[in-house]
């Protein structure tokens, strides 16, 4: 069966993989010129690609699920660019369909191994290895070479998420890895210069401890920061502290020093202000779905790039900067993540090559400007982005491709498939101080090793 590509939520460990790149839907409208012709590569991307109507012919149909259903805000962008496809050629049309997020996931899951999915899917970048290892994906590579379509285009990170045994199973379209949002206002009633944000953790704590507000009946009203809460996880201050889950020849290293260090920091400031009121103001995110930065419960929040459209609606004054590092030892990096387009494979060499000509499209520099301005969501075309005019007059559009520079690469272990499945439920448990931070580690290690020498022993 498919494997799933979405991690649960928990309660303090935030897994971020499916839902990293849903964190910013906000109301978005689609724009009208519809016969607009396209505009060269490396324009300002405010216009989406489109051609004059060509004269009908018969043409291939191939199927797209997104997760773009009906009222999603992000649905206009893609149907406009659906549309401009269909329309800019006569070769190919395109059917969509978009499908509540959670409600994909279970369709993907049952449809795949049934052999009725559909021919291209809107999926999840990190996942993109075990689908590619099961069969289930055309392999790009010799449409990619016959076209001379230039992979370097994209960013190296996203880039290597498709990539396995010389072979391209799918195209980075979304992308993205974690900034600091921060109140400035919230930053001035502290007495902080709101134009100097944290640029070491030790600066982030202090800077949370006076902006922090407590209330008479000795609650918080204002949590100045809190590890866990916005869109954030053990991963991103362990790659801060240059820490890794596995060494260059596989071997697990969750109970590495750095990954020591990592952790006894991330339960000291879970727990800093008491875990009731960070899972108050979870559960309270959780029932609105207002996140706690937005609804002006904490000051300062580690979230993804495409939040900016949220806190570009949200009237809020805000600042945008690097993740802070260690004083020492500090390495710039945080976990790259996002979407890709793969290419579904049914048998059919003609509706793979019109899935691939569709895909191409949809990735290509004019279409990936025309979604991140429209959007307000990164993409993975790093050509797009660097030479999109209008990023390149925003301030915070800068800071956050500067940092997109960094995403880390998170790579696939074969012989190690849940190390992830088994390293978070011992995070929680220091976090809970059920354990000790070396203990939990430890437990870790020894179930991914456990997982490897079962691995070795069926194969």
């Amino acid at each position: 069966m498919l494997k799933r590509f979405c991690k649960r939520i928990i309660p303090f460990v935030l897994s971020a993989l499916m839902i990293f790149s849903l964190a910013a839907c906000s109301k978005e409208t689609a724009p009208t010129d519809d016969k607009t012709k396209s505009e060269s590569t490396g324009g300002d991307g405010g216009t989406a690609p489109t051609t004059e109507d060509k004269a009908p012919k018969e043409k291939i149909t191939i199927t797209y699920w997104h997760i773009f259903p009906e009222g999603d805000a992000f649905k206009p962008v893609n149907d406009k660019l659906v549309k401009d496809f269909n329309e800019s050629q006569d070769e190919v049309y395109v059917e969509d369909l978009g499908i509540s997020f959670f409600d994909y996931l279970s369709k993907m899951d049952t449809a795949i191994p049934a052999g009725t999915g559909p021919d291209v899917g809107f999926n999840g970048l990190e996942d993109n290895a075990f689908r590619a290892e099961s069969g289930v994906l055309v392999n790009l590579q010799p449409y990619i070479e016959a076209d001379g379509f230039d992979m370097g285009q994209f960013y190296q990170a996203a880039r290597d998420y498709v990539t396995h045994d010389g072979g391209v199973y799918g195209m980075p379209i979304a992308w993205g890895n974690r900034i600091l949002v921060y109140n400035k206002q919230m930053f001035r009633d502290a007495g902080l210069d709101p134009e100097k944000p944290p640029k070491t953790l030790e600066e982030l704590e202090a800077y949370a401890d006076k902006l922090t507000k407590i209330g008479a009946n000795g609650e918080i009203e204002v949590m100045g920061f809190h590890p866990a809460l916005g869109n954030a996880t053990y991963k991103d201050y362990l790659y801060q502290n240059g820490g890794s889950f596995f060494d260059e020849n596989d071997n697990p290293t969750m109970n590495s020093p750095e990954n020591l260090k990592t952790l006894d920091w991330y339960v000291r400031m879970t727990n800093k202000y008491g875990a009731k009121q960070v899972q108050a103001f979870s559960t309270t995110a959780g029932s609105t779905g207002i996140d706690p930065f937005l609804a002006g419960y904490v000051a300062m929040e580690v979230n993804v790039n495409d939040f900016y459209k949220k806190l570009l609606d949200s009237g809020i004054e805000f600042g945008i900067c690097a993740l802070p590092l260690p004083a020492e030892g500090g390495v710039r990096g945080t976990v790259g993540g996002g979407f890709n387009l793969e290419v579904f494979d049914h048998g059919d060499e003609a509706k793979a090559q019109a899935a691939w000509k569709f895909v191409s499209y949809m990735t290509s520099v004019e279409a990936q400007q025309y979604w991140v301005t429209q959007n307000k969501w990164p993409v993975g075309n790093q050509v797009a982005m660097e030479t999109c005019e209008e990023l390149k007059t925003d301030p915070n559009w800068q800071v956050m491709m500067e940092e997109l520079a960094f995403a880390k690469f998170e790579k696939f272990i074969p012989k190690a498939r849940a190390w992830w499945g088994a390293l978070y439920p011992e995070l929680e448990a220091a976090q809970q101080e059920l354990k000790t931070p070396q203990e939990a580690l430890d437990a870790a290690q020894k179930a991914v090793e456990l997982q490897i020498e079962d691995y070795d022993a069926q194969n």
